[in-house]
């Protein structure tokens, strides 16, 4: 129960919690990997048309976190845009339940157009998405899934394990690094992360990477001891992939403090949080993160509800992630000035 409870708290620091907890949905959609963003948007060219108004709310099981904070805020800039909408946010914290039902059973009573809701037990909100469909509510997901939605706010997980891995690659080759070795974290207790690291695993296999580690870690503590330990282990290690920010961040530390050089290390991440843009930012080791385009994620919660709404456009859609480095340094800059 103890590490049940330690997973649920690291994965909510990647906002991906309900991923890993809910059933298998039924997609309206083949593949929301091939939707664009100029398809999510387009139909709101005319969405306000004629005086409409529309009401959307939105529910994070983990609204506290920054991450999260900032893909509402988007989410509001967005109805400020189009301006015939209102974006509702919630204060569901810690994954607390009790507190998201409540909120939701509110926005149902109260007759919104749609929600947009992380489903923290998608068991316990199933009977609320009966009640709000039954009601006209368009009832959409955002990162966890859930049969019979009408649509689905999420990202790419093989695409963003599939970024790191080939950036981890160039590097190797640019520098020469032979017999290549590296650590990849990862976080086994929910496997609908896994092509986080499994697509590592095989582009790594195809390349010639040895890995000589591969462990759970998802929190900056794990990150550092986990890292600690397997570079005393292995004093040759090259490479170290985090699941997500957190972990690389906590590996990142150990790497400074043990000394080694830097130049001959790569470290890298997934998310794209502001901790670990900024361990980018810094140009030593810590080479990128796959970074989720936050602004992008918020705007869609907004413009997939519409379209889910209206019956018009895509409202099953995975947003971009894009490899931050300080290769593309204007790019960097753009997603760390999300965070202000």
């Amino acid at each position: 129960m103890e590490l049940n409870f330690k997973i649920q708290r690291a994965a909510s620091a990647l906002g991906v919690l309900a991923a890993g907890l809910v059933a298998t949905a039924a997609f309206a959609q083949d593949d929301p990997a091939k939707v664009t963003l100029e398809q999510i948007q387009a139909p709101q060219a005319t969405a306000c048309d004629g005086g409409k108004t529309y009401t959307i709310a939105y529910s994070h099981s983990v609204s506290e976190a920054a991450i999260v904070r900032q893909v509402r805020h988007f989410a509001t800039e967005r109805s400020k845009e189009l301006g015939c909408v209102t974006v509702l946010h919630d204060n569901t914290q810690n994954n607390n339940l009790e507190q998201q039902i409540n909120a939701v059973q509110g926005w149902v009573t109260l007759g919104v157009d749609a929600i947009v809701v992380t489903p923290i037990d998608s068991s316990a909100l199933a009977p609320l998405q009966k009640q709000a469909q039954a009601a006209g509510i368009k009832w959409l997901t955002y990162l966890g899934e859930m049969d019979d939605s009408d649509g689905y706010v999420g990202f790419n997980h093989a695409q963003s394990g599939q970024l790191i891995a080939n950036a981890a690659v160039d590097w190797v080759k640019a520098n020469n690094v032979e017999n290549p070795e590296a650590l990849v974290t990862t976080l086994t207790g929910l496997p609908s992360l896994s092509p986080r690291w499994t697509e590592v695993e095989k582009i790594f296999a195809e390349n010639g990477i040895t890995i000589v580690s591969k462990q759970d870690s998802a929190d900056q503590t794990s990150g550092l001891q986990l890292a600690e330990t397997v570079m005393t282990q292995h004093p040759g290690l090259d490479i170290i992939i985090g699941l997500n920010d957190d972990a690389a961040v906590g590996a990142y530390r150990a790497v400074k403090v043990s000394g080694v050089d830097q130049n001959a290390m790569f470290v890298g991440g997934q998310d794209g949080s502001l901790e670990g843009l900024t361990a980018v930012n810094e140009g030593g080791a810590y080479r990128g993160s796959s970074a989720i385009l936050i602004n992008d994620l918020g705007s869609n919660i907004v413009d997939q509800a519409l379209n889910a709404i209206n019956g018009n456009g895509p409202s099953f859609a995975f947003t971009g992630t894009v490899w931050a480095s300080k290769a593309n340094q204007d790019q960097l800059d753009k997603l760390l000035n999300n965070y202000k």
